[in-house]
């Protein structure tokens, strides 16, 4: 007798360009994709619990779209962090700019998060439910790390509000979050896009979605504070690819040149997921076929575990 495929969704991290999320959620819900699981890194989690809690995209979409345009979120300042899209040429824009970076290194410097913690758990409680983990509706999973230990940690048990913030909590903009001892922070710093995550709690076939898109063509290192940041960017390129790897499917919507601080750009970053998601949606339906021989099961899960593992060992000799 065969047993139910179990499709899991891995949404990474990317701060304001996650948004996309939405979309892919929207296209996957109207076209009866099955979602069994979501793991969810940042963003990813954030976006993953709202809908864990509601199993409704249309109902997501719209919690999200009132809080970014609410006076309580705008007092987070994150529209002080984004730069314009189009290019600075202006000796003034220029000036503006550095004096933006200059402020916010000075104030991280002297306190733990530019948003403080009990801001920060006002805005969780105004988009997340006040539920448990077990009692989402869809099986959820948030990864975070502990910044003291190094490690990655998945939260699937206790408070969806306190995981969530935990997963989120980008260091430098965000608190890192206690729970059960450990000081935790964004799960983008040990998966990006959480496949592997997925494959561990139990999904037979991996659906991804990777909205990091950190780089991007640089002309000019200008400062040894740009190549530093550059040089965070290939690594965390270099790890949403082993990632993405072992998906299924992978989508990637092209939200490159939104700013990472631009919440504003909701109606875009919907709509990029929205057009990724539908390109893929033969190649999902594809992968399930395949994927529901009971033989591929097992083997397709073990194969990708072991080569997840390899190249876990692979990355830490590296670094």
């Amino acid at each position: 007798m065969r047993r139910r495929l179990k499709v899991g969704l891995a949404l990474g991290g990317g701060a304001a360009r996650g948004l996309a999320h939405l979309g892919v959620l929207k296209v996957l819900e109207e076209q009866r994709i099955p979602i069994d699981l979501i793991v969810g890194t940042s963003v990813g989690a954030l976006v993953g619990g709202v809908y864990a809690t509601t199993q409704d995209a249309v109902a997501t979409e719209k919690r999200f779209r009132e809080f970014i345009f609410s006076r309580e979120f705008k007092r987070a300042r994150f529209d002080f962090l984004k730069e314009s899209r189009e290019a600075r040429r202006g000796v003034m824009s220029r000036v503006v700019t550095l004096l933006k970076k200059g402020i916010f290194y000075s104030f991280s410097v002297a306190k733990t998060s530019w948003v403080s913690a009990e801001y920060f758990e006002h805005n969780i409680n105004a988009l997340l439910d006040d539920v448990r983990i077990e009692n989402t509706r869809i099986p959820f999973t948030a990864v975070a790390a502990d910044i003291l230990r190094g490690e990655e940690v998945l939260l699937n048990r206790g408070g969806l509000r306190r995981a969530v913030s935990a997963s989120s909590a980008v260091p430098g903009l965000l608190p890192p979050v206690n729970i059960d001892g450990r000081e935790l922070i964004d799960g983008g710093w040990v998966a990006q896009v959480p496949v592997v995550q997925t494959l561990h709690e139990g999904a037979d076939l991996v659906i991804a979605v990777d909205v990091s898109r950190e780089l991007e063509e640089l002309g000019d290192l200008g400062s040894g504070l740009n190549i530093m940041v550059r040089a965070s960017a290939i690594r965390a390129e270099a790890l949403s690819g082993m990632q993405g790897r072992l998906a299924d499917v992978l989508i990637q919507p092209d939200v490159g040149k939104v700013h990472w601080a631009d919440f504003s750009a909701v109606q875009e970053c919907v709509r990029l997921g929205e057009e990724a998601a539908t390109a893929r949606l033969d190649d999902i339906r594809h992968a399930m076929r395949i994927a529901r021989w009971p033989s591929f099961i097992g083997f397709s899960r073990a194969r990708r575990l072991s080569r997840s593992n390899r190249l876990k060992a692979r990355s830490k000799k590296v670094s």
